[in-house]
């Protein structure tokens, strides 16, 4: 089995959730270079490995929850725009 990268990391905790995300869609996948920035707190980043053939589906998730992450923000800011209210040290002192 051939193993490619789809992604990488520069957190471990957000490398965790996208391989998490994957699985829970039936594509396994695999974490390198995990230890080398987690435990010793190297600068590397982790990558985030599926099988060959599973490759374009797992970008393809990936990119999607990355847009709805970006859509739930943009809203949450456009409401938050609508109300007038200022986020925290945006206020004038």
């Amino acid at each position: 089995m051939d193993l490619v990268t789809v992604a990488a990391y520069d957190l471990v905790p957000e490398a965790h959730l996208a391989k998490n995300l994957l699985e829970a869609e039936g594509i396994p996948a695999f974490l390198t270079e995990e230890v080398a920035s987690d435990m010793l707190h190297l600068t590397s980043e982790v990558k985030l490995q599926v099988a060959d053939e599973h490759a374009e589906q797992a970008r393809a998730i990936l990119e999607a929850a990355k847009r709805h992450e970006l859509a739930r923000e943009a809203a949450a800011d456009a409401e938050t725009h609508a109300k007038g209210v200022l986020p925290e040290g945006d206020a004038d002192v």
